[in-house]
């Protein structure tokens, strides 16, 4: 029998569908067969995943490497190594850096520089704003795999976000009628800059500028509007929506609402630190736990969890926005002074895999919530996100047993100072090996892979 390139045996495959006691063939980056162990082929390389869970690899559908533009907080290479540590084997990278992707000339720049230093897959999302309106129907033909727009203005930040915002509705529904041509989904950052500007002054003529009140100058309602506004409008355009870093129960109830009556094109994200933290948090971690929308009360956890556990959420991402360690410590004598983000992508995996030990999660809906969904959602599927015959390799090991502390010094992404938000954090449940199209990238916590290994994954259907 002539070998192939990789076997993987005696572990337990997991799905969406059960697990499963079974062997694993791979050749040329793509799974050849599912087996038992004694059938599996002669192989140039061998995993014994004995006592182990092999999972989907992580598609991880909410990203800012910050590659190109501020290559001194993250690049596509130290971005992707964290990917690896942390089990993800694709990202989905939004569109904000400089230049933003705004047009098909930008976004084939950004993933030139992608295909050279990535360590694991990659898609885009093209961006799509009141100032590039005739730029956004020829950034589909690209390959890319969402659009993303930002209801909130950035005037002295152009040079990253031109083309990717409005505040006007007019220009909003105009902006959703041609993604709508396109047949891609729609991405909106959804907060309502008046509310929040209102909020914002009166705390600061009252003196309230402590990290707790981060929460009060972004409250619920701020949210809760401004995804009830973008709903309205896919429903009178046709347009498929997602809101991602959904922070709120409330918002996201909006959604399922929406869904109950019909509109199943509409869908929600939500972020691990939106299921771990409340607004406390920031005593503890101040402006390290600055993130936009904000950590929010006790009852609106506990909504987001139903909301999630219901599948009105259907994905997770980590919004991995990593910033300078100098900018965020102003935080703490003003928080209105610091940038809103925190990186992520590498402790994502082992934080979720932690909320399944403790039973508040099921392990199978946690395939589909950070894989199979999000592969179906962007049209990657089933290239991507599934474990069968023809799929990528793309595979995460788990050991639900091992414990770990978070600590950011022992991160992988490059300003490891600001990444404080899970710092102290205990997990059990961690990736031990993440492969990518059948090649190991991290093993034990040791990334393997190199650069330029990673590629570019249109959406599915793309003429590329």
């Amino acid at each position: 029998m002539e070998k192939i390139d990789l076997v993987i045996k005696l572990g337990t495959i997991v799905t969406s569908e059960g697990r499963q006691r079974a062997g694993m063939a791979v050749h040329r980056g793509v799974i050849v067969g599912i087996m038992a162990d004694e059938l599996l082929p002669p192989a140039d390389k061998v995993i014994d995943a004995s006592g182990k869970l092999v999972m989907p690899g992580v598609i991880d559908p909410h990203t800012h490497l910050r590659d190109p533009g501020s290559e001194d907080v993250e690049d596509w290479t130290t971005g992707t190594q964290a990917a690896a540590a942390g089990g993800v084997t694709t990202v989905c990278e939004h569109p904000n850096s400089i230049p933003p992707v705004n047009s098909p000339e930008n976004l084939r720049f950004k993933r030139e520089i992608a295909a050279k230093k990535s360590l694991v897959d990659f898609a885009l999302f093209g961006g799509a704003g009141e100032e590039n309106l005739d730029q956004i129907v020829p950034q589909a033909a690209e390959g890319i795999v969402a659009y993303k727009t930002f209801f909130w203005p950035y005037p002295d930040r152009r040079n990253e976000f031109a083309g990717l915002w409005t505040v006007d509705d007019g220009a909003i529904m105009e902006i959703f009628s041609r993604i709508a041509q396109t047949g891609l989904v729609e991405c909106v950052h959804a907060e309502n800059k008046s509310i929040v500007d209102y909020y914002t002054r009166k705390l600061l003529k009252e003196g309230k500028i402590a990290p707790i009140y981060h929460e009060a100058s972004r409250p619920v309602i701020a949210e809760v509007e401004a995804v009830s506004r973008a709903i309205l409008f896919a429903q009178a355009t046709g347009v498929r929506l997602n809101i991602p870093h959904i922070s709120c129960g409330s918002a996201a109830a909006k959604i399922r609402e929406a869904r109950q009556a019909g509109y199943t094109n509409i869908t929600g994200e939500t972020c691990p630190h939106y299921l771990v933290w409340t607004k406390a948090r920031m005593t503890e971690a101040g402006p390290f736990a600055k993130i936009n929308p904000p950590l929010r009360a006790q009852e609106e956890q506990d909504l987001l969890w139903e909301c999630m556990r219901d599948g009105t959420l259907g994905t997770i991402g980590s919004d991995h926005a990593p910033h300078r360690f100098a900018a965020k410590e102003k935080g703490w004598t003003d928080i209105f002074q610091a940038p809103a983000g925190s990186a992520g992508i590498e402790t994502s995996l082992p934080v979720m895999l932690t909320l399944v030990n403790q039973g508040k999660l099921d392990l199978l809906a946690l395939t589909k919530l950070m894989s199979e969904n999000v592969a179906k959602l962007y049209g990657l599927y089933p290239r991507k996100g599934a474990i069968r015959a023809g799929s990528d390799a793309d595979l995460v090991v788990v050991d639900m047993d091992k414990e770990a502390t978070i600590t950011a010094d022992k991160l992988y992404t490059k300003e490891k100072r600001s990444a404080k938000l899970f710092e102290g954090w205990r997990t059990k449940g961690a990736p031990v090996m993440t492969i990518v199209r059948g090649k190991v990238v991290m093993q034990d916590g040791a990334v393997l892979g190199e650069p330029g290994w990673g590629k570019y994954i249109p959406r599915l259907g793309t003429n590329r």
